[in-house]
């Protein structure tokens, strides 16, 4: 996160009201290769489903994503 570009706390909550992410500019992801955990997982994990109904050919099965979750637990991070 310490990576990403500083966003004001107005494009925070423009983004919020949107449910969108303040990094998200009219031709996708402006910090594809920075993005934190949480964007690498959307998607493609059964508990984090896209709401747009798309997904990976393999999704990353469940133990794989309880395994992952342990490791942020144990490590004491956040997705974001």
């Amino acid at each position: 996160m310490a990576r990403l570009p500083v966003k004001s706390e107005a494009e925070h909550d423009a983004a919020l009201a949107e449910l969108s992410c303040p990094h998200l500019g009219s031709h996708g992801c402006e910090v594809y290769n920075e993005r934190p955990l949480i964007c690498r997982l959307f998607g493609t994990t059964p508990q984090l489903l896209c709401p747009n109904g798309q997904r990976p050919v393999y999704m990353i099965d469940t133990r794989t994503e309880q395994e992952i979750h342990a490791f942020l637990r144990q490590t004491r991070q956040v997705l974001v």
